[in-house]
């Protein structure tokens, strides 16, 4: 593998006698992993069956809920993905999330969160209960976020996409916690992507840390007093790790470190990241109060779809209507001004008065929730999938109604019962050919 020079050199100065075992490190396959979706399986048990017997795998060191391999099993084409079963990410990427210790109920934000993988992870441990904020400035990597949330079946996130000193702005010691897994020079991925090597110049770590600097004093002003802030990237040197976090310690005296961690390619399992976690002295005052936006009243339709296809108690949330498009949001907030994605769960849209259900919705039930459901065949699973329409044999008395398709109990989307006919219902960006 060509690394480039000006990072071996660094790295050389930096590891002393242990740069040889590092550097030879690179000759190996890079690690792979997985961790099982806590929104959606109840214990570890049920992520274990689910890889039984598809490929070699161990238990991953840095998440209890995570497991490492180096072979390319292809579980991005599997139903279980697709159900949202899992998510792929490689093993040491999934340390963050556990050291921020994210617990339900709390005010969370992921400041730098696409694609998604430490924000799922983190929806895990918050089981529904509280807010997360998940965020990134990039409008086109947000998508990817946004379609992970989905997905996963998460039903507490509100997404934006804006810069850090806006959020900082309107938030202003709001979040109980904040992760910021930082943009960095990426040396921790060279193992995995040769583009990321062909990216890498010898003043990319300068030019990261001044980025990361700035993100992570705009994150320190939206933590509550006592709360948790973790820094992490995936990268070596001590110009993005060690020197930023001893630059916010210096501007933000507020701040104690309590712990940091370092996983590398040659000791450990995993391609190597850093995190540094951050506390907040329980003085200094609570955040002023702002005004939040007021409840919306949704259309009737959606009262009726509810009472005529879901068996659930009343969702969590509150009501809030952006155009056509209806949401759940975990508490009321004042996003106005703010490039805002997904105003919380998004639950359907309203077309000519007529409540449409969202993937989101369906993603994010249980089949018991629902008043009628068809478990399909793994075979009738991809056939949906690829977005075909199905014979059924349910007797349903109710007149066309909304069905959620499932696969093994989980659901996959949605389907309109028509004359014997399961009409596809899966959006076109949710189809697989």
């Amino acid at each position: 593998m060509g690394l480039p020079e000006p990072f071996l050199t660094r790295m050389q100065a930096q590891l002393g006698e242990d740069f040889l075992a590092f550097k030879a490190a690179y000759e190996a396959a890079p690690w792979r992993g997985v961790r099982g979706n806590k929104v959606k399986l109840l214990d570890g048990s049920e992520m274990a069956c689910l890889l039984d017997g598809a490929f070699s795998y161990i238990p991953n060191p840095h998440c209890i809920d995570g497991y490492a391999f180096r072979s390319d099993p292809k579980l991005g084409q599997t139903l279980a993905y697709l159900a949202g079963l899992f998510y792929i990410q490689e093993p040491s990427a999934m340390s963050p999330a556990v050291l921020l210790d994210a617990q339900p109920g709390e005010r969370v934000l992921d400041l730098c969160a696409a694609p998604g993988g430490k924000t799922t992870q983190i929806a895990g441990v918050m089981q529904g209960k509280g807010l997360l904020v998940s965020n990134d400035a990039s409008p086109t990597r947000v998508q990817a976020l946004v379609r992970n949330i989905e997905r996963a079946g998460v039903r507490n996130a509100v997404v934006t996409t804006e810069q850090p000193h806006k959020l900082a702005a309107r938030f202003p010691a709001f979040f109980n916690r904040v992760l910021v897994d930082a943009p960095c020079s990426g040396e921790g991925m060279f193992r995995r992507d040769a583009e990321v090597i062909k990216a890498y110049t010898a003043n990319k770590p300068e030019a990261c840390a001044v980025i990361q600097s700035d993100i992570l004093r705009n994150a320190a002003i939206m933590v509550k007093p006592g709360g948790r802030l973790v820094y992490s990237t995936c990268t070596f040197n001590t110009i993005e790790n060690e020197d930023v976090i001893q630059g916010i310690l210096l501007d933000c005296p507020e701040f104690s470190l309590i712990e940091t961690k370092r996983i590398w390619p040659h000791r450990d399992i995993g391609e190597g990241h850093f995190v540094a976690v951050l506390q907040k002295s329980d003085t200094g005052g609570e955040a002023a109060t702002r005004k939040a936006s007021p409840a919306e009243a949704f259309h009737p339709s959606v009262t009726e779809f509810f009472n005529a296809f879901l068996k659930c108690p009343p969702l969590p949330g509150i009501p809030v209507k952006h155009g056509n498009a209806l949401y759940l949001q975990p508490e009321s907030l004042d996003l106005k001004g703010l490039r805002t994605a997904r105003s919380g769960w998004h639950i359907g849209d309203l077309a000519k008065d007529r409540f449409i259900p969202s993937q989101a919705l369906a993603m994010a039930l249980r089949r018991e929730e629902a008043h009628f459901s068809v478990n399909l065949s793994e075979a009738d699973a991809w056939r949906y999938i690829k977005g075909e329409s199905l014979d059924s044999t349910e007797a349903i008395s109710s007149n066309k109604p909304w069905v959620l398709i499932c696969h093994n109990n989980y659901p996959l989307g949605w389907a309109r019962l028509v004359q014997g006919r399961l009409k596809n219902q899966l959006p076109t960006g949710w189809v697989r050919s």
